[in-house]
């Protein structure tokens, strides 16, 4: 009776330690994707239900369907990063204060902010993968412009990259 017991006992051992290792696991892997430091907060969501064609003053955009609309303040704190990452549709994101750096998947990056050479503001589209950092840290404006869908989908997250 007690090597019965004993045997159950270690196999429930074995069981909840597997456990936790796939959740350790799987909570890695979502940490890795979604950041660190990154707090987004959504401050309107809406749809545009019919196509859009407007030329106007030299900008021109272009839907070809239902469009859902979202912005978002995003605080980066010091050596915060978003994740990496990709949006439907695209994303026009202006840098508040601080500075934001994006790499992109070949591990090119740029730097934006006030003062910068490349400006305060950046696109992001595509399925390519990217991902936002500050190194002092940074607030930022995000307007997303993406296909329609229920439940809108703004942001995919991807596997990280390994850029040195």
């Amino acid at each position: 009776m007690d090597v019965v017991h004993a045997f159950r006992s270690r196999k429930k051992w074995i069981t909840a330690i597997a456990g936790i290792a796939v959740i350790g696991a799987f909570a890695a892997v979502a940490l890795g994707s979604t950041g660190v430091g990154f707090a987004p907060t959504n401050l309107a969501t809406a749809s545009l239900v019919n196509e859009v064609k407007l030329n106007s003053d030299r900008v021109k955009l272009q839907t070809k369907g239902p469009t859902d609309v979202r912005v978002q303040k995003v605080v980066i704190a010091a050596a915060g990063r978003s994740g990496w990452h990709h949006h439907p549709g695209i994303v026009i994101v202006a840098v508040e204060s601080g500075q934001v750096t994006f790499t992109n998947s070949d591990c090119s990056s740029t730097t934006y902010g006030a003062g910068l050479p490349a400006g305060s503001a950046f696109i992001e589209d595509g399925n390519d993968p990217g991902e936002a950092s500050s190194v002092g840290g940074a607030v930022v404006y995000a307007t997303f412009v993406a296909p329609h869908a229920v439940p809108p989908v703004f942001r995919i997250e991807d596997d990280p990259q390994s850029c040195p």
